[in-house]
């Protein structure tokens, strides 16, 4: 501890009058000047702190090495708050109290601005250390989480805004930036800045290009130009709403906006497509990495034609254009989100599908695209499919779907898509009513996907074709399959009659007959993440991959339980928790279930689901084995699947599910294991 030369009626509490006269009456003096420093620095970012050649460098000659006296006298009256424990790193003794020492030093006029900008120029006098250059990013850029977004701004860029001026702001960042010259985050936040709270986007435009200039294949950084551009045209919209007068001049400029916006965020789109994952990377790095694919391009062309909708229109045809970005959107949050417990911000799916709505005339909900058939029972896109009160009117509407889509199969055999949507709609209709008198028979909706096996496609396969080929072959069990023979059976009765005029079956009827070769599952497998990393790999690179489809003890169709369903399970059993809740605090708590594994102690999903074979011993108990693969034993055959994410333990029991990838198994405690 450092000896403190303090009279014994100075306080530590940060309160004491002798303390705060010795700073009003020396706020120039070089011991203040680094006190007010290690204290901005520790209230913002725990844990940091000055290295003490630094804090040489502030107190100025004579050091220690000449002569001087040591740094402890040096920094009295301060030596009690500030610590050196740490050999070379000096730093306040609590961050608390640091936060208070940073009021205070406001109110005698030392603000946190000056001492920010101080801080930077003493970095500038000599090399700064890769760590310290961390800490001052994290105190000028790093943005807090909320619940359901990201602040503005750092937590001191936001309190220099409060309690100072906007240019004490952008004066902070213009030092970071002139420094750290080769950095585009600080002429980046500026030009957030200038258009999010000036609302000069003329200067943001050119603090953005500035950023842009020093990383020039950085979606993420081209995305806030076209963050600049989109918010000059609203407020040209609004303006033009407010004005009685609707002149052509008016309309000229909003087009001029919107046209660069959109020029903008094309930009954005083409640098995030040239992005590759880190294990992508050339080791050159001519590739630019990122950690996931940059969507705001996609996301602000839709922004940007909802903003000028009923503007533009005759000048502009975007219908085209915004059903291509609906159906990006569709697939990539029916497939994925941000991580395992992260949802999307709740405007996103929002402004998308009222786009949609505006330039199709269609309801984003009455997709029956693979997407939507896929997500029809989820908790997650289409809010009016969630109440339980529609559960007769989903049911019809299914009914209606798979009867629609079953037509249209049978007017053009060739359309694997259709097929597929019609092998899908049987599959989601199952999981409503087992019972249902549409569905069709198991065995005719194999003979569909076997027809298009030997096909040469016009496109590269899909992989929820493989996903539909490997949850329709998929073996049963010696009950499973002796059950699923009766129901055929009945169903191969009833539908006589009415397929008795039904001139398109024959075809199917007749290979019906056949007695095909066992499937490959393991091909499948390897051929579904292959058109998976052909696909979809880019776009969905660093997000969570969602469940679609469990394994279940059903025969037939039902052995696949939708995710919605255990959801639905979690739910009931969770009500009294969930009672109070809205739909997303719903779903995030019901992701926290999941996630904290708590799911696997209902026993009626247990109940539901089919434990699977897995070579255990190659199931590593080491969490940092994420990703690995394992044997699975299914029917007689081994095949590869990948490893749940945060599943550690080792016992016995396994169950699998597929995501859009491939098959993925879980593995869950026992009772036993839980005692």
């Amino acid at each position: 501890m450092m000896e403190s030369d303090l009279p014994e009626t100075v306080s530590t509490d940060g309160s004491d009058e002798d303390l705060l006269e010795y700073i009003r009456q020396n706020q120039k003096s070089t011991n203040t000047q680094l006190f007010s420093i290690l204290t901005l620095l520790n209230a913002y970012v725990p844990g940091s702190y000055l290295s003490m050649q630094v804090c040489r460098r502030i107190l100025g000659p004579p050091d220690p090495i000449h002569g001087g006296p040591p740094f402890e006298k040096r920094m009295t009256p301060f030596t009690d708050f500030i610590s050196a424990a740490t050999p070379g790193q000096v730093c306040m003794r609590d961050q608390k109290v640091a936060q208070k020492f940073v009021e205070e030093l406001n109110m005698l006029g030392i603000n946190r601005s000056t001492t920010a900008k101080q801080l930077l120029r003493f970095l500038c006098e000599g090399e700064a250390q890769p760590d310290m250059v961390d800490m001052v990013k994290e105190l000028l850029i790093k943005r807090e989480m909320t619940e359901e977004s990201q602040e503005m701004f750092s937590r001191l860029i936001s309190d220099i805004l409060e309690q100072e001026k906007c240019s004490q702001a952008v004066s902070v960042l213009e030092t970071a930036s002139e420094i750290f010259r080769h950095v585009p985050i600080y002429p980046q936040t500026i030009a957030r800045l200038c258009y999010l709270i000036k609302k000069d986007y003329e200067t943001a435009a050119k603090w953005a290009e500035r950023a842009i200039k020093r990383d020039p294949r950085n979606s993420y950084v081209a995305d806030t130009l076209g963050q600049v551009y989109k918010n000059r045209l609203r407020s040209a919209c609004k303006e033009r709403n407010d004005q009685r007068s609707q002149g052509s001049t008016g309309l000229l400029r909003v087009q001029k906006y919107a046209n660069e916006a959109w020029k903008a965020f094309k930009e954005v789109e083409e640098k995030a497509m040239e992005e590759v994952g880190s294990e992508e990377a050339d080791p050159d790095g001519l590739v630019r990495t990122s950690a996931s694919f940059n969507n705001r391009g996609h996301f602000g062309f839709i922004q940007v034609a909802e903003i000028v909708f009923e503007k533009l229109t005759p000048e502009r045809n975007l219908s085209e254009e915004v059903e291509e970005k609906f159906e990006f959107f569709e697939w990539y949050l029916t497939y994925s989100m941000p991580d395992v417990k992260t949802l999307e911000p709740p405007y996103f799916w929002r402004d998308i599908a009222l786009c949609y709505r505006h330039y199709t005339g269609r309801a984003a909900g009455n997709s029956t695209s693979i997407p939507g058939l896929l997500d029809f029972l989820n908790h997650g896109l289409f809010p009016p499919r969630r109440r339980r009160d529609e559960v007769h009117r989903i049911t019809a509407e299914l009914e209606g779907i798979a009867e629609g889509l079953k037509i249209a199969y049978q007017e053009d055999r060739d359309d694997v898509v259709t097929a597929m949507r019609y092998i899908l709609s049987n599959i989601i209709l199952s999981n409503r009513r087992h019972d249902s008198p549409q569905l069709a028979r198991l065995t005719r909706l194999q003979t569909i996907i076997r027809r298009f096996f030997d096909k040469q496609p016009t496109q590269p396969p899909q992989p929820e074709f493989y996903l539909l080929a490997l949850m329709l072959l998929w073996p049963e069990g010696p009950l499973q399959k002796a059950q699923q023979e009766a129901v055929d059976e009945v169903k191969g009765q009833a539908a006589e009659d009415d397929e008795s005029n039904d001139k398109d079956t024959d075809e199917d009827e007749e290979t019906e007959q056949e007695a095909p070769l066992p499937p490959d599952l393991q091909q499948h497998v390897r051929s579904m993440k292959n058109a998976f990393e052909g696909t979809y790999t880019k776009y969905l690179r660093g997000r969570y991959l969602l469940p679609l489809f469990f394994l279940g003890t059903g025969h037939g169709l039902s052995k696949w339980i939708h995710k919605s369903r255990l959801d639905a399970i979690v739910e009931e059993e969770f009500e009294s928790q969930l009672a109070e809740q809205d739909e997303r605090q719903k779903t995030e708590m019901i992701n926290g279930i999941w996630f904290d594994r708590r799911v696997w102690q209902i026993q009626r999903i247990r109940d539901l689901l089919r434990p699977v074979q897995v070579e255990s011993h190659q199931f590593s108990p080491i969490p940092e084995s994420v990703g690995q693969e394992v044997s699975v034993r299914v029917g007689g055959q081994e095949l590869q699947a990948k490893r749940e994410v945060g599943s550690p333990q080792t016992s016995e029991l396994f169950y699998l599910y597929f995501n859009i990838e491939g098959p993925v198994v879980i593995n869950v405690p026992t009772p036993h294991d839980e005692q």
